[in-house]
């Protein structure tokens, strides 16, 4: 990689540490709030990665790891034939060899090389011990720039990371936070509840305030967690890590929320009124969410996000309309359940188009969200949606899809074994996660010990990082449960050359 080093301040120069204190996630919140420069190194056991940005962007991110060279990216993609080009060139005499060649076009290299950069990211971003050391003399040259999902994939290491490790990083005690809103940001239900608990809460808020009606203590940490590493919440004590500039965010995205700025109760009830108003007379899903036919998926969650936080029924707990909340947030929720989802929407926008749409949905047949029994329905209800999505990007072969849907059904529904397994199915395609993969496939297993496809997933996996009598072992135990499980006898036969 090529760099040079310019005259910084001697206390800017270097900084380093333990993973264990402070992930990666942590450092690059830092980098993008204080617009910083320069390079953290990583160092994970012979693992090594490096991550470059520039005032705050991240550039790039590379690895010695073999998996994370360019040559295996494309190769991964089938973009070009690489047979004739030498194995030791580095990734970018490649990409300049391949485009000079016309085996690829540059926006395809740099749609490969930006691949290349979120793996190696999303990889280290789950890193929890080694060290760290930031130098902010580093300068890659100029035109090594792609472009990498960078909030996205700090809110998904949250998702994932131990909540042991969390619970060692985030103190318990009462915290003021500052709120900035993402419009764009993916949020699971969990973290989409926990920031409405806190913009509810307005000052000062701990785990034990956020962990009521719905959502645990864990639920609540990770979710704090999460929302403050892809920048939608900041602490008000925001210590410096990199060095020793004060965090800097656009003050018009920023929205400080105090006791005094709270919305009263009165105000409240009328905005309340007004969504019962307009939910009588609204008769199709799109006008629940009051949002257009032709809204993508990005508007749909943005709509149900800011109804979510506006309408909550934790919201009105105190309110005499509280009935009537939670019925008008069923009914929000099941026209988002529906939209959400691709296949659900198709099949409902043919309905309208089949048969008339005179009638609003009665609303004594929605089902209320308040109760416990109901809350979990309505989780299991977008598990089950986040399920059959990311099954259907894993069988379109769409693994980054598959992944951040699976791994939202799992999590909202961690007991389901089929969400575990095929999570861990999705995760055993990316080399560098098959680690978590085998977590997530023995956990659906300690759930369902009998089921013989869930025992050939976990032997597949073993056959691939090259543990044969594992395989073996794992497919042996699929015939005890299924005789006549057909993959796990030609799985058998291959792994004992029989």
């Amino acid at each position: 990689m090529r760099y040079h080093a310019i005259d910084v301040k001697k206390s800017d120069r270097q900084t380093e540490g333990q993973l264990s204190e402070h992930p990666l996630a942590e450092l690059i919140r830092e980098v993008i709030d204080a617009r910083l420069s320069g390079a953290i190194r990583l160092s994970h056991g012979p693992a090594k990665v490096v991550v470059y940005f520039d005032k705050g962007e991240v550039l790039f991110a590379t690895s010695n790891l073999r998996a994370h060279r360019l040559r295996e990216v494309l190769k991964q993609n089938a973009v070009a034939a690489l047979e004739s080009f030498p194995t030791l060139m580095s990734d970018e005499e490649l990409g300049a060899a391949l485009v000079e060649q016309g085996r690829i076009t540059a926006a395809a290299l740099d749609e490969a090389r930006s691949a290349q950069a979120s793996d190696v990211l999303r990889v280290a971003l789950l890193w929890t011990d080694g060290y760290w050391s930031y130098d902010a003399r580093v300068r890659v040259a100029g035109d090594l720039r792609v472009a990498v999902a960078i909030e996205r994939l700090l809110l998904e290491s949250a998702r994932h990371l131990p909540l042991t490790f969390i619970k060692s990083l985030v103190g318990v005690g009462a915290t003021s936070y500052t709120i900035r809103k993402i419009d764009d940001m993916p949020l699971s239900a969990t973290e989409a509840l926990a920031l409405s608990r806190v913009t509810q809460a307005g000052s000062e808020v701990s785990f034990a305030d956020l962990a009521t009606k719905g959502l645990r203590a864990d639920e609540a940490l990770r979710g704090v967690y999460a929302l403050c590493a892809a920048g939608v919440l900041q602490t008000a004590d925001n210590k410096t890590i990199l060095s020793d500039r004060q965090k800097v965010r656009p003050a018009a995205k920023e929205v400080k929320q105090t006791k005094t700025a709270a919305t009263p109760a009165a105000t409240e009830d009328s905005e309340a009124n007004l969504l019962f108003t307009r939910l009588s007379s609204a008769k199709t899903h799109y006008e629940v969410m009051d949002i257009t036919r032709s809204a993508d998926m990005i508007e749909i969650k943005n709509a149900y996000h800011d109804l979510a936080r506006r309408f909550h029924p934790d919201r009105f707990h105190q309110s005499e309309l509280r009935a009537k909340v939670e019925s008008a947030f069923a009914r929000i929720g099941r026209a988002y359940e529906t939209l959400i989802d691709e296949k659900r929407r198709a099949d409902y926008d043919k309905s309208l188009t089949s048969k008339p749409t005179a009638k609003a949905p009665a609303p004594a047949k929605e089902t209320p969200v308040a109760s416990a029994p109901n809350q979990k329905q309505s989780a299991g209800n977008r598990a089950q949606a986040s399920f059959e999505l990311g099954f259907e990007a894993l069988q379109r072969n769409q693994n980054e899809d598959a992944v951040r849907y699976l791994a939202e059904a799992a999590t909202l529904e961690p007991r389901v074994a089929r969400y575990r397994a095929y999570y861990g199915s999705a995760l055993m395609r990316n080399p560098n996660l098959r680690r978590t993969a085998e977590t997530e496939l023995q956990a659906a297993l300690k759930i369902e010990p009998n089921n013989a496809s869930f025992r050939v997933m976990l032997a597949e996996l073993y056959q691939e990082i090259g543990l044969r009598k594992r395989a073996e072992h794992e497919v042996v135990r699929a015939l005890t449960a299924d005789p006549t499980n057909k993959t796990a006898r030609e799985l058998l036969s291959n792994l004992t050359g029989k």
